[in-house]
């Protein structure tokens, strides 16, 4: 490709909502073009770092055994009402209404519909497990769209699905994916951490998400020496017993004319914050008051609860709220009591973290303005309806696996992910396959997903220095960069033409700056911005000094080759 032809060139200007390295490098050099806020074209640069990668995911994963496939991007809402997939999505789901008002959602995924392509060719035991993927255009309405390419409202992902007789079938398949997921990084040259994770929206039990390290992941990994990784909605940790031998005292009232903090109680009673109890008012999203209570150094995870209480959606509860449907006070909340005076008609479900159990005489608010409660006791005083783990893994806290070391905590981007998602769709969209014995058995389910956009991105942030991006050489977007400077020299022409058809003619990708009247410091910018690995320089001093000037875009020295040398070089 001749770069006076290429339709995108680079650009030294770019938004100053460009913060993230990817999303400036990407603009300048030339590979995207925003359309709007989450929305990018790929230019021809892009477009090509984009194919390359389809096309090593694609091989990997067919080595699965997958077949590729391709699904309507519009969705029937009805397939995704009948697995509960609207409301697990919730707000994040696009949706369109045809001439005939038949409602349609936007693909965000594509579990509901792939398993209804399945189920229409009524299969039996001897055709499983069936595993499928594709490469399709994705949307998803996210309130932030953040990062250039690192969060979008559209994109391509490579979306599989795998159906299977049982758990132990899929096994086999979901380490196939792991195992193709670890080598498609090790070409795209991302080291990724494998952790454990939750299944939010997706469904199911297992999941693992294959994370990158950098300091513009929106992602928090948790880690530990010992290899213990696991994404902050999924983190455990060890909750120490704190006082399990001190006695219980009885429950006792005390004046409290204080702040509405956790650290004014601290100061009031001079205890300490993990023998306070910190209690946090939400509303979820079938209008019940939620309230979490923890210990007073634990932050409350607002994933783990969520799952804990099997709900899609939840809210801080309004002043309002706390003080003229739950009658109690803003900051002086308590689980002690608190269902005996609630208006009419509210709902108030009480979860405990499980680390509550094993502190003795804490103490906290009373549901009265200035009256704190002393030698509360989980049990005695108070009742949950129900306990979980709702804590929030923090740096510090003993890692789960090896009880010993401290966790850690790293920002990250989240490159892939695979899920075990069993019969989260085949139990209320009735997915069946016939079995050995000819009775209908629900097929069990995963997933497997890779953005592609996002991908390019991390290998930005992983990949550049002050200068430009440093391109991968399997999915850079040409192979050489071929530089012609003083092309009114017509030996320098000839040669540059001849050269730049040897290459080709041997199929070597090629982008050709051949562009008069442009200085060699801008060709030079140019091409380490766009960033192809080896740039090629011909000009009169290379020639003078015996040949073509090559240097590789990872590396500041060159050398000279012979003219006649250069195609059978690469």
């Amino acid at each position: 490709m001749r770069y006076s032809r290429l339709f995108g060139k680079t650009t030294k200007t770019v938004s100053h909502e460009a913060t993230a390295a990817s999303h400036k490098l990407l603009l300048q050099g030339g590979f995207i073009r925003m359309l709007a806020a989450g929305r990018y074209s790929f230019l021809p640069l892009g477009f090509s770092v984009s194919q390359k990668i389809e096309n090593i995911i694609r091989e990997e994963v067919e080595k699965t055994g997958a077949q590729e496939v391709i699904v309507p991007t519009l969705h029937p809402i009805e397939l995704w009402q009948q697995a509960n997939r609207d409301k697990k999505f919730g707000s994040a789901m696009m949706r369109v209404t045809d001439r005939n008002g038949a409602e349609f959602t936007l693909g965000a995924t594509a579990e509901v519909v792939m398993l209804d392509l399945v189920k229409q060719f009524s299969v039996t035991y001897k055709d499983l497990p069936i595993n499928i993927f594709q490469f399709s255009q994705k949307f998803r309405d996210e309130a932030r769209a953040t990062g250039g390419l690192l969060r979008t409202r559209e994109f391509v992902m490579k979306d599989g699905y795998s159906f299977h007789v049982n758990e132990a079938d899929l096994k086999t398949t979901y380490q196939q994916y792991w195992d193709a997921y670890v080598r498609i990084a090790q070409r795209l040259e991302l080291p990724v951490t494998i952790v454990e994770s939750d299944n939010g929206a997706i469904g199911g039990s297992i999941s693992h998400e294959f994370m990158v390290e950098t300091p513009v992941g929106e992602d928090t990994v948790v880690k530990c020496h010992c290899g213990y990784a696991a994404n902050l909605e999924k983190a455990t940790f060890i909750k120490e017993a704190m006082n399990p031998g001190e006695k219980e005292l009885p429950l006792k009232e005390v004046e409290a004319v204080r702040g509405a903090t956790m650290e004014d109680g601290v100061q009031l009673h001079h205890l300490p914050l993990w023998q306070q109890i910190k209690d946090v008012m939400y509303v979820d999203d079938n209008g019940r008051f939620v309230l979490a209570i923890i210990r007073g150094d634990f932050m409350v995870n607002e994933t783990k609860l969520k799952n804990a209480l099997g709900i899609n959606e939840l809210r801080h509860a309004t002043d309002e709220e706390i003080v003229h449907q739950l009658h109690s006070v803003p900051g002086f909340i308590s689980p002690v009591a608190i269902k005996d005076n609630l208006a009419s008609g509210v709902e108030l479900i009480i979860i405990a973290d499980d680390s509550l159990s094993q502190v003795v005489n804490m103490y906290g608010g009373s549901n009265r303005k200035n009256v704190d409660l002393t030698n509360v006791n989980f049990g005695r005083d108070y009742r949950a309806d129900l306990t979980a783990d709702i804590a929030q893994a923090e740096a510090g806290f003993i890692c789960p696996k090896c009880q010993k070391w401290q966790l850690q905590m790293v920002k990250a981007v989240e490159f892939g992910n695979i899920f075990n998602i069993g019969f989260t769709y085949s139990d209320p969209m009735n997915g069946t396959f016939v079995d050995k014995d000819g009775t209908p058995k629900k097929l069990y389910m995963g997933s497997y997903g890779i953005g592609i956009g996002r991908a390019i991105a991390t290998i930005v942030e992983l990949h550049h220095d002050d200068k430009g991006i440093i391109w991968p050489r399997e999915i850079a977007p040409y192979q050489v960069h071929l530089v012609a400077l003083d092309l009114f020299d017509e030996k320098i022409r000839s040669e540059s033409e001849k050269l730049y058809q040897q290459l080709l003619d041997k199929n070597i990708d090629v982008l050709f700056d051949d562009r008069e009247g442009v200085t060699a410091g801008e060709k030079f910018a140019d091409a380490d911005l766009i960033g192809i690995p080896a740039r090629l320089v011909i000009s009169k001093r290379s020639l003078d000094r015996g040949g073509i000037e090559v240097k590789q875009r990872h590396s500041s020295e060159s050398a000279i080759i012979a003219l006649n040398e250069i195609p059978s070089s690469f």
